[in-house]
């Protein structure tokens, strides 16, 4: 019964449009006619009359900058709702939906700072209804004699220097004119509809710490002053500038000048060359969010902005003692220490608990360098982040390889076996828990050095950093792996004779941990 009743109020909520997630590009292909693909319903239904339809009270000279009109859907019929607009807001967003069932409804709508705006919208239902019907798309313009701005003093959007700009990265451009001895004007492209970003630096670092930065983001300008690596807050308004959308392209102008006014800004040097980053958000995200891989760096000359190289980013001291501590721990230190414990305990001839001395003195040596390289990592973003496959799988590795001694001392509080006896429910609890951890522990760790080096190779480090990197991973998983697969085939391999003190004609030792001090 319960399963049935999920299964209907699924089937509805897909009939209604409002529970698509579809965005304004997304409902132009749902024109009528078109496969619609949810409730069962194959195509969109023709647009007859006022079956679904989008009426405004934007004045047909244009809206202006800033204000808020009504943009309503009325249907002949009662029917969910979904609308979206190209630029401009609902109330942040650029879609917004009625989940009721309504004949008619309207919506409040923020115009843009310059440009035009269009309007697309579906009106369906499921149940009895099971029909989806698409409204003719409505437009309108900024009204004649409106300047766009979004602080400070006016300034013409459509006004670009000459040039069609500097690529900084596929589909985001820049173009650069320094107007006098004192300003510069800078307009910044992109031809998603996203938030965008540029910053200025000092040095040839390819770094977010201590950038000037200025960000496109929720349809105005800030200049954030950034301390680490992270989403930055507390923008100041930046007098004179525009953030605009205009059929799905954004465009970011600001006028700044080229002197630095106080110790947080960097100062603009035409006739010399600088670095500068840049970064955007994925498709849809109009509010400053991480851009993940989205970003990048150029050296370039302002006095002359027709091309530029590709600054690669360079490591500072910290990131250097991260890799190189991880790689060491991770890398090889922890695996060869649990390597050891599995693969040497009964090596011929070994002395009773070689396995056990040498298992414990590695880790203990791998743990403290770990935690290190730990420490590295958060000095180096200023901040625990998790927003990579590298921040979550290595702190899950730190977590549970940091907590090994410690439930290690658990051992002697679980009853130890002796020679023929049966293992305690606490003794097989603690080997699942300590051994089963340190397993996924190793597994995750050696995994994450091959990830961070393909994390420097994605963000275009340095040519020395990615080669240290990889060749101190390569040694460490490489030298490890190789001799676990040794001694699956050969238990009395040279490797493991010869770290455990084997002797040349020894005994088999039976049940070594036995022997080990409980």
């Amino acid at each position: 019964m319960l399963l049935t009743l999920v299964s209907l109020l699924t089937w509805q909520a897909s009939g209604n449009p409002s529970y698509m997630s579809c965005d304004f590009d997304c409902l132009g292909g749902y024109t009528p006619g078109s496969a619609f693909g949810y409730m069962n319903i194959a195509n969109v239904g023709a647009t007859a009359g006022a079956t679904c339809a989008i009426s405004t009270n934007i004045p047909g000279t244009g809206f202006v900058q800033g204000q808020d009109y009504q943009v309503t859907v009325s249907s002949t019929t009662a029917l969910g709702q979904k609308l979206a607009a190209s630029s401009g807001s609902f109330g942040g967003s650029e879609t917004v939906d009625e989940n009721s069932k309504v004949t008619s409804q309207s919506y409040t709508w923020t115009a843009p700072s310059c440009g035009s705006a269009s309007f697309r919208a579906l009106c369906g239902a499921g149940g009895n209804i099971d029909e989806v019907w698409y409204a003719d798309e409505v437009s309108s313009t900024e009204a004649a004699g409106i300047t766009c701005t979004t602080t400070g003093s006016s300034s013409d959007a459509t006004t670009t220097p000459a040039g069609s700009g500097l690529e900084l990265t596929a589909g985001m451009s820049m173009t650069a004119e320094v107007l006098d001895d004192t300003d510069i004007r800078i307009v910044v492209k992109s031809s998603m509809n996203t938030w965008i970003g540029l910053g200025f630096v000092q040095g040839d670092s390819v770094s977010m710490i201590d950038a000037d930065a200025f960000v496109c983001s929720g349809g105005e300008v800030l200049r954030y002053w950034m301390t680490a690596k992270s989403t930055p807050t507390s923008g100041v308004s930046v007098p004179g500038s525009s953030c605009s959308t205009v059929s799905g392209q954004v465009t970011m102008e600001f006028t700044r000048k080229l002197e630095a006014d106080s110790a947080n800004e960097v100062a603009v040097t035409p006739g010399t060359s600088q670095t500068i980053i840049f970064a955007h958000g994925e498709e849809g995200s109009t509010t400053l969010s991480y851009h993940f891989g989205n970003r990048g760096g150029l050296i370039l000359d302002f006095a002359e902005t027709g091309s530029a190289v590709v600054a690669k980013a360079t490591a500072p001291a910290s990131l250097w003692l991260h890799l190189i501590f991880m790689a060491i721990g991770w890398g090889a230190l922890l695996p060869w220490g649990v390597a050891l414990a599995n693969r040497t305990r009964n090596v011929t001839g070994a002395p009773p608990g070689s396995w056990f001395k040498l298992h414990k003195r590695i880790q203990v040596v791998g743990w403290a360098v770990q935690l290190v390289g730990f420490c590295m990592a958060v000095w180096y973003v200023q901040a625990l982040q998790f927003t990579s496959a590298h921040h979550v799988i290595g702190f899950v590795a730190v977590v549970l390889g940091t907590m090994q001694p410690f439930n290690a001392i658990l051992r002697k509080l679980c009853a130890h076996p002796h020679p023929g006896d049966s293992k305690t429910a606490g003794r097989l609890l603690f080997e699942i828990v300590h051994k089963g951890s340190g397993y996924i522990a190793t597994l995750m760790g050696m995994l994450n050095c091959w990830i961070g080096v393909l994390l420097l190779i994605r963000n275009e480090f340095e040519v020395a950093v990615i080669a240290v990197a990889a060749t101190l991973a390569a040694l460490g998983t490489g030298s490890v792996t190789f001799y676990f697969i040794l001694s699956l085939i050969q238990k009395d391999n040279c490797i493991s004779k010869a770290l455990t003190g084997a002797k040349a004609h020894g005994d088999k030792v039976e049940n070594v941990e036995s022997k080990v001090d409980a």
